[in-house]
């Protein structure tokens, strides 16, 4: 009996059909890896900011964040000027590893844009940097990991007291909102697109991260939405991301968190 082995055809056909299942498969798969890491990413970087947050109160023997030396010394509420920004980090910077800082966001980004999704996942149209809600004078602080933050802080309110008693009424443990933070977990890199590396939190007053999208934050900013309600600015279920085009994935911070840091989405 004669061995048959392949022919040359056969081998050239077998071969074009595994490049062509690889073709289609490998962006998914490489997609799904970016996820995951980002994912775990974000999870460490709100770790050690929570951690830093809570050290400060304790440490410095306050009742909130409004107390700490970096909230004293802070640009807040919105205020153009840059000159407590090298105190707030320096302060920062007592409880957990900062690598540096600038004074305005498109110092790092060189104006790059930033991508909301749209409501299949993938990117919808650019956001100037300038332009992101509610960013007003958010300074990017650069950090050990790659990751990027910049934070908007907030003055402790004359009405503390009221905001409490309000909060307490609608069922919250969150009664002030600190800060707004964007995290960036992998710096400039792409794709920066709101629930893929970039994220969106307020910071308690107690030094918590609450996510944009999440339950907390609903039901202190009356508007807020939860991401898994649809319809919502903030909506992050499978068949939709949002429904403000420029807001479409930052409730999708609170989805990644209420699914134990993963991107089911």
């Amino acid at each position: 009996m004669k061995k048959r082995g392949f022919t040359l055809a056969e081998v050239l056909i077998t071969l074009g059909i595994i490049g062509v299942v690889a073709a289609l498969t490998a962006p998914a798969l490489v997609m799904s890896s970016r996820n995951e890491a980002n994912a775990a990413k974000l999870s460490v970087v709100v770790s050690n900011l929570e951690n830093a947050l809570n050290n400060a109160i304790a440490q410095e023997g306050v009742d909130n964040l409004y107390g700490t030396r970096m909230w004293r010394r802070a640009p807040v509420n919105g205020g153009a000027g840059a000159a407590g920004i090298p105190e707030f980090v320096g302060n920062l910077g007592r409880y957990m590893v900062v690598n540096g800082f600038h004074n305005t966001i498109a110092d790092i980004y060189d104006d790059e844009p930033f991508y909301p999704m749209d409501n299949t996942g993938s990117t919808n149209t650019a956001i100037e940097i300038e332009n992101l809600p509610g960013t007003g004078v958010c300074f990017p602080i650069e950090l050990k990991n790659g990751a990027i933050i910049f934070i908007r802080t907030y003055a402790n309110p004359g009405n503390l007291a009221d905001q409490r008693e309000a909060a307490i009424n609608a069922g919250c443990t969150y009664y002030t909102n600190a800060a707004d933070v964007y995290i960036d977990v992998n710096g400039k890199n792409a794709p920066n697109t709101y629930g893929r590396d970039v994220f969106l939190f307020e910071i308690g007053e107690n030094g918590i991260l609450y996510p944009v999208g999440g339950r907390d934050v609903a039901r202190r900013d009356a508007d807020g939405g939860r991401w898994d309600v649809a319809g919502g600015r903030y909506t992050c279920t499978d068949d939709s991301k949002g429904k403000d085009p420029n807001q479409r994935g930052l409730g999708c911070t609170a989805r990644v968190i209420a699914e134990g840091y993963k991107m089911n989405y």
